[in-house]
């Protein structure tokens, strides 16, 4: 008896505490953490180099660090560096619980490159460690700090990790896998066998991350996808949550494309899924049914997907609406929500089992069986339905507020008898406060059912009128008002919506003042009888403070002034074309014409509006001229691709303006110059997305070279003057003989600076690179004095290529030049290592060095080949014809190697060619 009554005693006290203790709802909460600082918190870091570490204390520190980056607390990349120091010296500390937070805390902080090396070791020393805790948390933290470069250092352990026994250090692996496959897929992309192997796991989680890393490894190859999705189709995977990851691949790939093999297997699968005995399983396989049903428009008439019977899952849903699980519930009717867009006849088969949950608790899950009622609905549910949804509007979000707006405004427009009540349910939301968003579409609804119900015109014309009454957003105010001019004059009695018009004119701003000025002017067109009255009332807002407002109002007012008194066919006729949107000629004719008039003086002629072409005979007339002008000269720079009509290379653009290049060459005293070898393509010396884009075009002459400079202008409001070009490093190869420069250079402009250079050295080939920096004045907007700048560029680099003019050989020719020079010229041969580890690259690189033109399309390598001959011709300067015959190679032991052979009929020319190689 006594143990008894001690026992009833204890619990008698147990009780009674737990009562005190489980009264949240009576007590304040209080946040423990609210009052700490930053300041206290790095002051506090030092203990992180005590010895020995205070576990205990370091432990609170990480997590009041944690909070702080949780709520938003900015720190100075000095001082995160510091915690982060601090913090790698806790790896000295075996305890468990502080091992865990400091995984935590590197992955909060985020550590830079620089940074991250100091704990590698410690982090690959803890993912080889024992303890699989260690294990686990590791790679999780190095995949999220990993340097890429670093990622192919730790590649086996990975590998190993994958399929170990642990379920939690696997799957902490393939999350791992994960997040790498972002950065470096092809380290990744070496562990499908290991992951392949892991999706058969018993575990659960595993098998779901396995499934979901083989997804990302496979869903850039459709049919290597294909053949993932449907091999495990058919086979079971124990764990539920892989079932429904499964399910999602399905889906995506029935929706994604019609393939009739693929489809019978994977609709057979989730058929299956129907009948699987996991709850969530079921509920996906269901939901990837109505998925589906929204885009097989085949079955819309009937109870069939791809072919399958639906009714299955439609019953799935109808029993998980019964559940006494409220995510559950929700989930069904979202479902089924969703499935009433499309097959709302099939949806409509659960109706007796969504009318529970219009007083269900949660008032999402209310609102959305209330919104797929309204899409099922029969017609004499209308009534019940908007009042019961009336008494709980204003508990439910935004975003389900819309929902049922846009589900009344469809079952008005399908049951237009009933649009008194449903009129009645929008006028009364309009007038309850809510966002811009639920208001707008609010109005949507009510403007969209008087347009489509004429019965309901007058009834919506008045709550809009009130609505504007007191309207704070003026987008929707003069959206209305522009809605009431064109309907209020065909309505019975259009002169009791004036006064809520001219409420607008006397009440709002500036915005909402202009569109009531509009609207009363509309009625006033087509209402005669009121055109007194409306006149009489634009003449009180005659002195508005808004121009805009003002100017309407005075032009307004005159042509209705003629209206009325004298009877005016031709000034109603401008009436109406002054308040109709569309215009009768081409703005841009009126604006070539205004110019036009500016350019001659003749400021006094008024102008023809009847002469100016509409905008189709303005738009063929410019294309005429387009078609009879000559097209215009490229010039090099950034842009789309020509077309192939103007696909010409920059230097031949270049060689048909020469007359231009002459001239400039001309004031820079270079008339002996000689005729132009060639021009080369032009070549970038800034970023793209530079302040000051420039381009470097090099015509060749004998013994001279003309550096030009193209310049384009890309900053906003700055205007550059005496745009000059500086060149350094010109001695002892070259000599300055003369410059031209840009005089002005306005924004989106461009043009170019020139340079002459001639060659010290009387013969040969002379290489080298010249320092560039354009130098200007820079005057911004307003400014007359301006300052000096220098801009510097890349260096100006003149190689062998650049003596060398491409030249295409027809198909076939290449051998029997080759053979003549053979006879009449001379060759040079030169083998050589090339720093390249594949045949494209060192290709590539020839081609390009060199710059000549491959013959016989030998300028791409075919796959796999471990060797490639390219043949390459070219005009070098001086109008002397060079054959190249390049021999590629891959070894095994000195990599890419190469054998150049040169012909042409000077000895200089080819030992030039060679050399530009070595």
């Amino acid at each position: 008896m006594a143990a008894q009554s001690l026992r009833d005693t204890i619990k008698e006290k147990i009780a009674t505490a737990l009562k005190e203790n489980l009264k949240m709802d009576e007590r304040e909460f209080s946040n423990p953490w609210s009052t700490q600082d930053k300041a206290s918190v790095l002051q506090e870091s030092r203990c992180f180099s005590d010895a020995p570490i205070d576990s205990l204390k370091c432990l609170n520190l990480l997590t009041r660090i944690i909070y702080l980056i949780q709520q938003g607390e900015k720190f100075t990349a000095q001082e995160l560096t510091n915690l982060f120091f601090g913090v790698t010296k806790l790896f000295q500390a075996q305890c468990t619980r502080l091992r865990r937070m400091v995984y935590l805390v590197i992955k909060e902080l985020e550590p830079s490159d620089q940074e991250v090396f100091i704990c590698m070791s410690c982090l690959i020393k803890d993912m080889n460690s024992k303890n699989d805790c260690f294990r686990a948390n590791s790679i999780r933290v190095l995949s999220r700090v990993l340097d890429p470069a670093m990622a192919a250092q730790i590649d086996r352990y990975l590998k190993t990790a994958i399929v170990d026994k642990n379920p939690f250090v696997s799957s902490s692996a393939l999350v791992c896998g994960m997040t790498l496959h972002a950065t470096v897929p092809d380290v990744v992309k070496r562990w499908v066998n290991e992951i392949q192997e892991t999706v058969n796991s018993k575990h659960s989680m595993v098998q779901f991350h396995a499934l979901a890393l083989l997804y990302e490894l496979k869903k850039g190859d459709r049919l290597a996808l294909h053949k993932v999705v449907t091999s495990m189709a058919r086979n079971s995977l124990k764990s539920p949550m892989a079932e429904c990851l499964l399910i999602r691949y399905a889906t995506q790939t029935l929706m994604s494309e019609r393939d009739a093999s693929v489809e019978k297997t994977l609709m057979s699968y989730l058929d299956s899924c129907l009948r699987h005995k996991s709850e969530m399983v079921t509920y996906e396989a269901a939901r990837a049914f109505c998925q589906l049903a929204a885009l097989d428009t085949d079955g819309a008439s009937g109870n069939t997907v791809l072919g399958y019977d639906m009714t299955h899952a439609t019953t799935i849903l109808q029993i998980f609406l019964t559940s006494p699980k409220p995510v559950v519930r929700f989930g069904a009717i979202r479902t089924l929500n969703a499935l009433a867009q499309s097959r709302p006849q099939t949806a409509a088969r659960c109706n007796c089992d969504m009318e529970p949950l219009l007083s269900d608790q949660n008032r999402n899950t209310a609102t959305l069986a209330l919104t797929t009622l309204l899409k099922t609905g029969h017609e004499s549910n209308v009534e019940r339905l908007v009042k019961q949804i009336s008494s709980f509007m204003s508990d439910i979000t935004e975003v389900f507020k819309v929902e049922v707006v846009r589900a009344v405004k469809g079952l008005c427009l399908l049951y237009p008898g009933k649009y008194k009540v449903l009129m009645s349910f929008l006028s009364s939301n309009l007038r309850e406060d809510g966002t811009a968003e639920i208001k707008k579409d609010l109005v949507d609804a009510v403007i969209l059912i008087i347009s489509q119900v004429p019965a309901a015109r007058e009834v919506g014309l008045l709550h809009l009128c009130e609505f504007i009454e007191d309207c704070e957003y003026p987008n929707l105010c003069t959206r209305i008002l522009g809605f009431l001019g064109e309907e209020v004059p065909g309505t019975s009695h259009p002169a009791k919506y004036i006064r809520f018009i001219y409420n607008r004119l006397i009440l709002e701003n500036a915005l909402v003042r202009a569109a009531a000025v509009d609207a009363l002017s509309k009625i006033a067109m087509k209402c005669p009888k009121l055109r007194k009255d409306v006149l009489l009332l634009l003449q009180f807002g005659e002195n508005d403070n808004d121009d805009e407002v003002r100017d309407r109002i005075n032009l307004y007012s005159t042509v209705l002034q003629q209206c009325v008194d004298g009877n005016n066919e031709v000034a109603k006729t401008g009436f109406e074309t002054l308040l109709s949107a569309d215009t009768t000629f081409s703005v841009d004719a009126l604006y070539d014409n205004l110019v036009n008039q500016m350019q001659t003086g003749s400021l006094d002629q008024a102008v023809d509006f009847s002469s100016l072409p509409n905008e189709e005979a303005y738009a063929a007339t410019a294309k005429a001229k387009a078609a009879l002008e000559p097209p215009p000269k490229k010039v090099p720079g950034g842009g789309g691709p020509a077309p192939k009509a103007q696909a010409s290379a920059p230097q031949e653009e270049q060689r048909a303006s020469s007359a231009e290049l002459n001239k400039v060459l001309a004031e820079l005293g270079g008339d002996q110059l000689g005729p132009l070898q060639h021009t080369c393509k032009p070549k970038p010396l800034t970023e793209s997305e530079a302040e000051y884009t420039v381009q470097v075009i090099k015509h060749m002459f004998a013994r001279h070279l003309v550096l030009e400079m193209y310049v384009s202008n890309t900053v906003p409001g700055i205007t550059l003057e005496e745009v000059t070009v500086n060149l350094t490093g010109l001695e002892p190869n070259w000599s300055e003989v003369g410059a031209s420069a840009i005089n002005k250079l306005e924004y989106g402009q461009n043009g170019s600076a020139h340079v002459l250079l001639q060659k010290n050295a009387s013969e040969g080939v002379v290489c080298g690179s010249l320092g560039a920096a354009l130098r200007f004045i820079v005057k911004e907007e307003g400014d007359d004095l301006g300052y000096e700048d220098d801009y510097p560029v890349e260096n100006v680099v003149i190689g062998t290529g650049d003596y060398m003019f491409p030249r295409s050989l027809q198909q076939g020719q290449f051998r029997s030049v080759w053979e003549q020079l053979t006879a009449q010229g001379t060759e040079v041969t030169q083998k050589l290592a090339l720093n390249f580890r594949s045949l494209e690259t060192g290709v590539d690189w020839i081609i390009a060095t060199l710059n000549m033109q491959p013959c016989d399309n030998t300028g791409k390598v075919e796959q796999g080949g471990r060797g490639h001959t390219v043949l390459l011709s070219g005009t070098f300067l001086g109008g002397q014809t060079c054959l190249v015959k390049a021999l590629v190679g891959m070894d095994e032991q000195r990599g890419c190697v190469a054998k150049v052979s040169a012909r042409a009929k000077s000895q200089d020319v080819c030992q030039a060619v060679v050399n530009a190689l070595m």
